[in-house]
Formats: C-alpha cells, sequence, structure tokens
C-alpha cells in the first residue's frame, strides 16, 4: 500500500497542506490567490535573481558556494515578498465586497493548496541547499512528496532560466561546468571528511544505462579503472576545495586518464556537486553538454565515482570511454 511508503515528513507535509486548505477557505478565493500570488511571485522572482545576493555574500564573507546560494536565496524571496505583497495589498482592497460569497471561500481551499506547494518547495529546496546536517538531507530526500516538490523546483528555476536567456550551470541544489570548460570554481570550503558512496555509484551507474536504454542505445559497462580515476578526482575537489574538469595543477581529464594508463580514442567526463544521485541525473541530462556525453555513440565504458562530502554533499564524477 502507497501509505507504507511515506516517512514522518510526507505526513507532516499533508498536514501543512490541510492547515493551508483551511485557511483558504477561511480567506477565501480572492484574498487566497492574491496570497498565492505574492507567494508565487517571490519564488520566481527569488529564482532568478538568488545570484546576485549569493555572489556578494560568496565575494565579500568567502561563503562556501553551497552556502551563500542558500542564503542569497532566502534573503532574495523575503525581499521580494515585502514589496510584493504592499503592492497586491493595494489591489484586494477594492475587492474585499465580494470575499463574502460561498463558492469564493470554497474555490479558496484550492489557492491555499497552491501557496503551501510554495511554501513547501521554498522551505525543502533550503534544507536540502544549505550545509545542514545529512540526517536532515536524507529525510527530505526520502520522502515522497517532499524530494517530488524539490525535484520541481529545480526544474522550475531550469526552466526559468531558460525564458530569460542563459544556460544554468548553477542551481540551488546543484552544481556543474560544461564539458570542455577549463573554468575552476572556488567552493571557499575544503573537507577531508569524506567517503566513498558505493550505493550512490551503483545507482547512478544504472540511471545512465536507464536513460540509454531509452534512447535505443547500447549499454554502457562498468569499469573499475576508470571509477578510480572518477574517485580520485571527486575526492581531490573537496580536499583542495576547487571545482573544475581541471585540476589545479592544469591536468585535464585526458592527462588524468593518461597518467592511469587508460588508453581510448573517445573520452569525456561529466561533474556534479548535488545533495543526491536523482538530482545530479536531472541536472545533467538537462545541460546540453552533458547529456550529449550520456547519450554518446562512441562510449562504451564507464565509471563513476561518488564521494560524500557530509553537509556540503556529494561530488559526482562521470568518467567515459570507447
Amino acid at each position: 500500500m502507497w501509505v507504507q511508503d511515506l516517512n514522518l515528513l510526507d505526513f507532516v507535509i499533508i498536514v501543512i497542506f490541510l492547515l493551508y486548505g483551511l485557511q483558504g477557505f477561511a480567506l477565501g478565493l480572492i484574498a487566497a490567490l492574491f496570497d498565492f500570488l505574492g507567494f508565487l511571485f517571490s519564488f520566481a522572482l527569488a529564482l532568478k535573481f538568488y545570484s546576485f545576493f549569493s555572489k556578494f555574500l560568496f565575494t565579500t564573507f568567502s561563503l562556501p558556494l553551497v552556502f551563500s546560494n542558500a542564503v542569497g536565496f532566502f534573503i532574495a524571496a523575503f525581499l521580494f515578498e515585502i514589496i510584493i505583497n504592499a503592492i497586491l495589498k493595494r489591489l484586494h482592497k477594492p475587492l474585499l465586497p465580494l470575499s463574502m460569497f460561498w463558492a469564493n471561500r470554497f474555490l479558496g481551499v484550492l489557492a491555499g493548496f497552491a501557496s503551501a506547494t510554495i511554501l513547501l518547495a521554498f522551505l525543502l529546496t533550503l534544507v536540502i541547499s544549505l550545509p545542514l546536517s545529512p540526517f536532515l538531507k536524507q529525510i527530505v530526500s526520502s520522502s515522497k512528496v517532499g524530494s517530488f516538490l524539490v525535484s520541481k523546483t529545480s526544474g522550475f528555476e531550469k526552466e526559468l532560466n531558460n525564458v530569460f536567456g542563459g544556460a544554468v550551470n548553477e542551481a540551488l541544489t546543484f552544481l556543474t561546468v560544461e564539458p570542455q570548460r577549463k573554468e575552476i570554481v572556488d567552493l571557499k570550503f575544503r573537507t577531508t571528511s569524506t567517503a566513498a558512496d558505493t550505493v550512490s555509484e551503483k545507482e547512478m551507474f544504472e540511471l545512465v544505462n536507464k536513460e540509454r536504454a531509452k534512447s535505443s542505445l547500447s549499454l554502457l559497462i562498468f569499469d573499475k579503472k576508470l571509477t578510480d580515476l572518477a574517485r580520485s578526482h571527486s575526492e581531490d575537489m573537496f580536499k583542495r576545495g576547487y571545482f573544475s574538469h581541471y585540476t589545479l595543477e592544469g591536468l585535464s581529464p585526458f592527462d588524468r586518464m593518461a597518467e592511469a594508463d587508460i588508453i581510448s580514442t573517445y573520452a569525456g567526463e561529466n561533474l556534479a556537486l548535488a545533495p543526491s544521485v536523482s538530482l545530479a541525473m536531472q541536472g545533467l541530462m538537462q545541460s546540453p553538454g552533458h547529456r550529449e556525453n550520456i547519450l554518446s555513440k562512441d562510449f562504451g565504458r564507464v565509471g563513476i565515482g561518488v564521494i560524500d562530502g557530509g553537509i556540503y554533499g556529494k561530488m559526482f564524477t562521470q568518467e567515459f570511454t570507447d
């Protein structure tokens, strides 16, 4: 039975939805709709403009990137909601006489549910993004409803940025750099408290082949040497606080493969820093360059290295060869 698959957070989320539905009934559609619009616009604008606040925190206070992104998002959403609510209150006053009809109250339940969706997506995304307890992140990731809301937030951010223009390489719950790019991102943190996550490696390997099967492509073969190379690079990025296809010494993925005596005609690498396998794969498949590597006909072997950095998330490296 599907109820057995729900965890405690799922039940908390359901209760919150019910409470917001009751609030929507009490307020009525018009007031609840204005409330929802305030949430929606502040959330959307925060997703679009949080990077301005994030970069200020990142450069001024040298905060870790994962922390400055989440805090920047919170600040942006808070400021936008104050401004938008002040505007909407002025627009709402002439419509107050209409709020007495019963149909208005029943329809307010739907607006209440919509507001709950935006609020929960906002809060759960912050939990996933902030360098908080891995236990809290695991609760959200294992929640059926919670993980769904977070995944849709990530997808919404992708669509929003597409509307306004620009390729998304950095999101609240996902960081990557396009294949072949030489840029090096300073993470503003270092950690040696890491561990190889073999469970996530296996899960990602299965998801990669699942995507290839959807496109009627041959399945990739797991390669031990490529996996060791991938783990080594993921661990090095955590240890020395950077994120790039190139090491701090300037070694490319192909240089690292050559040093490991891995010979191939075709090769490629995907990177991601994310709290979970599902969010990492979602982000990679939404990125044209990474998607091309995953679905390339030139590749026949893959190694996946996932290093768990605790509160900082998981570092994913995918190494492909023919």
